[in-house]
């Protein structure tokens, strides 16, 4: 990859987002793994990890999973940065947590996001958390969401099962403010159309995770990252700070409409260009 033309490649800021064990972590390292972005020391570590752990596989969430706490737990708690590239598009990835306590952490990394990567489980179909997650994702003006119906190894690969849950997310997909959701059957733990097309789902004609993330289509759009706020609800909803481009000043009172609702927010800080 030449030099030039990696700096003229196009920047595309992505999360994901689903319920506790849908694979969240373990679909990253997969990206990063099939797409050749890990250093053999990190990889090493893992596999250490793993077999210390008595596990058959390599468990690639661990190269995201990078707090102590969330290693012994198994869980994600804050948000985890990642950057990759391939030859036609540079990356960075928010990992966010799944746990309905860590909202809040879920809402700051999706903040800055071109594209939100919806994980179900084929077991479980669409749960609370898919609906929440979607929601958010759909109030912070994401203009793309890819939902990755995961664990189809667990369910043999059917594509009945895989049909359920498109079925079930498209019923309510017509409340969200996204008008691009796109639906993809893969297994994180095998690679199954993550980076490379799955030889178990040849009832499947769309294409690959990796090869709707790296087109053109995919718009990445300039956002300025939200931080955290000590405020989690009001009144029953989530308080979250979108981007708001202009010239603004402290103290402003910002009228914001999105989903046909009508707030007003109090600009306590600025971040510097």
């Amino acid at each position: 990859m030449e030099k030039n033309n990696y700096l003229d490649m196009e920047l595309l800021r992505f999360t994901t987002a689903g319920s506790v064990d849908d694979g969240k972590s373990t679909l990253i390292g997969r990206l990063l793994y099939d797409s050749k972005a890990i250093f053999e020391d990190q990889l090493e570590q893992v596999k250490g990890t793993s077999e210390r752990k008595g596990l058959e596989h390599v468990d690639l969430s661990l190269l995201t999973d990078g707090l102590k706490d969330e290693r012994e737990q198994g869980i994600t708690i804050d948000v985890a940065y990642r950057y990759f590239a391939t030859p036609k598009r540079k990356f960075i990835i928010a990992d966010t947590p799944g746990h309905i306590q860590y909202t809040r952490n879920m809402v700051t990394g999706a903040s800055t996001a071109n594209v939100a990567l919806i994980l179900v489980d084929a077991r479980k179909g669409v749960i609370e958390q898919t609906y929440r997650h979607s929601y958010i994702a759909s109030l912070l003006q994401i203009p793309h969401i890819i939902v990755c119906v995961n664990k189809m190894d667990l369910v043999d690969y059917s594509e009945e099962e895989y049909l359920k849950v498109v079925k079930q997310y498209e019923s309510f997909a017509s409340k969200l403010e996204t008008k691009d959701v796109r639906f993809i059957p893969i297994s994180a733990l095998h690679g199954d159309n993550v980076v490379n097309r799955s030889e178990k789902m040849d009832w499947y004609n769309g294409s690959t995770l990796m090869h709707n993330l790296e087109p053109s289509i995919l718009e990445a759009m300039k956002t300025i990252p939200m931080q955290d706020s000590p405020y989690k609800r009001l009144f029953g909803h989530i308080v979250m700070l979108i981007t708001i481009l202009g010239d603004m000043q402290v103290g402003l009172m910002v009228e914001f409409t999105a989903s046909e609702m009508r707030c007003w927010f109090n600009l306590a800080a600025l971040h510097p260009k």
